[in-house]
């Protein structure tokens, strides 16, 4: 059996970082799926980050179409928006729509006994991760303490 290699808790972090790379894996149908999320810049100031985020999707490790744009996310309202090229009742937007729920809620990953495993890459830079505490974070200890300081601040 394979157990979650980050704390399922952690995905709205995880997600949010930046560039993520995560697998949600079933073992009771032993079907999985990867996602690429990737941040919005700025068009004018590249180290803007924007509150935007591109979800890319691959479905059970399909080979012949790979990652497949399944929409947009905007965390400053937590809404999403399906791509144009997604037919709303197809397979991929019916995973886009419970990511983003799963997202909201991430305790939906252990009632439905889903696990969460990422690359091995920091989830907000993507670099290696080597260290082992960064690597049960997903997040090295750099872009761990700006997302804890981001938070804080936000929180206030």
């Amino acid at each position: 059996m394979i157990r979650s290699n980050v704390n399922p808790l952690t995905l709205p972090r995880l997600f949010f970082a930046g560039r993520a790379v995560l697998t949600f894996f079933n073992p009771a149908t032993d079907k999985h799926i990867t996602i690429k999320v990737k941040q919005a810049r700025d068009k004018n100031d590249r180290k803007v980050r924007l509150p935007i985020f591109f979800v890319s999707i691959s479905l059970l490790g399909d080979k012949e179409q790979g990652m497949v744009f399944a929409g947009t996310v905007f965390k400053d309202t937590m809404t999403y928006k399906i791509g144009r090229q997604v037919n709303p009742t197809s397979q991929l937007a019916t995973v886009f729509r419970w990511l983003c729920k799963t997202v909201v809620d991430p305790t939906l990953l252990r009632t439905q006994g889903v696990t969460l495993l990422h690359e091995g890459r920091c989830c907000r830079c993507g670099l290696p991760l080597t260290n082992p505490q960064s690597i049960d974070r997903g997040l090295g200890d750099d872009c761990h303490s700006y997302t804890a300081q981001a938070e804080t601040s936000a929180a206030i």
